[in-house]
């Protein structure tokens, strides 16, 4: 009788279980995810290698979960912040995951503004690849290699994207500890990081080593240090000074160490703290399938990109490595979050706008120039008072003030 009353206490349980949780929530593993759709929250627009490598994976990860689809969502803005708060505010169910840059690493440690996440808490679900760390010269530019930048007598002009981006965090902590005199200038964004080099505008660039050998294999810049090794870019990295092995100061070698792991962590995803435990085991396995499936690894050698993945419980103790330095990165790290950037000023009249003003265009001594408006980087004045980028009109006096021309705003006051 006893075993009879326990079995009947043990069934009304489930079923009030499955009261609560519905049937299809009552399944586990992959068996759960048929018929749901998983959102994947991707903190860039759409283009560009966070975008690639999330749809890659998602398209993958969908066919390894039979009868579930995957919902690409671009949520881009605040240095990835946007993106990286949704995440973190999601509803833990194992339905929504995301991607986004690893250097949200460096704005945590910094506690900089606009931060709703911990890193620490997030739930790991791997990583898709490397991209180490390099810098970069152009080709026809007066610098062959690293010593002539050590030994340049003029300030190096590094370019960089935006102010917070990983090619501004790294010109400066890479400036700062080699003691190169240095000038950030800001608004070279995508192809036009190497564009300046070319156009010999700037003299450095620093980044990702994925996006640099588009315009390396093109002949058009050469690399002249390197944070790490990659074995899909080893002939092009041969001849390349590892900066931990050429370090001369413990300075030095620490930061090399920092950017080394940072090449490491690459192309993160993760979804909300405190993931229904069985799912985030399921959707770490489906990760890990996906990442070694011929099929994904073709499609990605296709673009010219290399696969090298970790587990969740991997990339757990990566990211928590990171977010663990030494007080002298941290200082380091502090100084960076306060660093300025020179502005220019440039009036004219307003000859065009589009998407709800998230690009204006003024005359200049008769050319149009046109600024980025960011929704959350750019203040917007018209007659005096804050307003909204959607309310600036065509025939508008406007003032951009930006670190130069078509580049993004840090200000724009307007006349109506």
């Amino acid at each position: 009788m006893r075993y009879s009353i326990k079995m009947l206490a043990l069934g009304t349980a489930i079923g009030g279980a499955l009261a609560l949780t519905g049937p299809a929530d009552a399944a586990t593993g992959k068996a759960f995810y048929d018929g749901k759709t998983v959102k994947w929250i991707i903190a860039t627009g759409p283009g560009g290698g966070h975008d690639f490598y999330a749809r890659l994976f998602a398209r993958h990860m969908s066919k390894a979960l039979p009868g579930s689809t995957f919902v690409n969502l671009n949520r881009p803005g605040a240095g990835h912040r946007i993106g990286a708060n949704l995440l973190y505010a999601a509803k833990p169910n194992g339905l929504t995951i995301g991607n986004f840059t690893t250097g949200l690493i460096y704005a945590q440690i910094n506690n900089l503004r606009g931060i709703r996440f911990d890193l620490a808490k997030m739930s790991w679900i791997g990583k898709g690849a490397s991209d180490i760390r390099v810098v970069h010269v152009a080709t026809n530019g007066p610098f062959k290699n690293w010593n002539d930048i050590l030994n340049a007598r003029r300030v190096i002009k590094f370019s960089a994207s935006g102010v917070g981006s990983g090619s501004w965090n790294n010109a400066f902590l890479i400036a700062e500890a080699f003691k190169i005199p240095y000038r950030i200038i800001v608004g070279y964004q995508g192809p036009e990081l190497a564009m300046g080099l070319m156009r010999l505008e700037t003299d450095v660039a620093t980044g990702g080593l994925s996006s640099t050998m588009n315009y390396v294999r093109a002949g058009r810049t050469k690399i002249i240090l390197r944070f790490g090794y990659s074995k899909q870019f080893s002939e092009a990295l041969k001849d390349v000074p590892d900066a931990i092995a050429i370090a001369k100061t413990t300075h030095q070698r620490t930061l090399g160490k920092m950017l080394t792991l940072y090449g490491q962590l690459s192309r993160i995803v993760a979804g909300p703290p405190g993931m229904v435990p069985d799912r985030l085991r399921t959707l770490r396995a489906v990760f890990m399938e996906a990442a070694k499936s011929p099929a994904l690894i073709e499609e990605a050698k296709v673009s010219h990109r290399l696969i090298e993945e970790a587990n969740g419980k991997e990339t757990t103790k990566l990211v928590l490595a990171m977010l663990n330095q030494p007080p002298e990165i941290v200082a380091m790290l502090a100084a960076l979050s306060k660093l300025k950037v020179p502005m220019i000023k440039t009036s004219g009249k307003v000859t065009k706008t589009k998407r709800g003003g998230r690009r204006i265009s003024i005359g200049l001594k008769g050319k149009e120039v046109t600024a980025k408006i960011s929704g959350s980087r750019t203040t917007v004045v018209i007659d005096g008072k804050p307003n909204k980028r959607k309310n600036v009109k065509v025939g508008m006096i406007c003032t951009f003030t930006w670190p130069k021309i078509n580049s993004e705003a840090k200000k724009i006051d307007c006349k109506s």
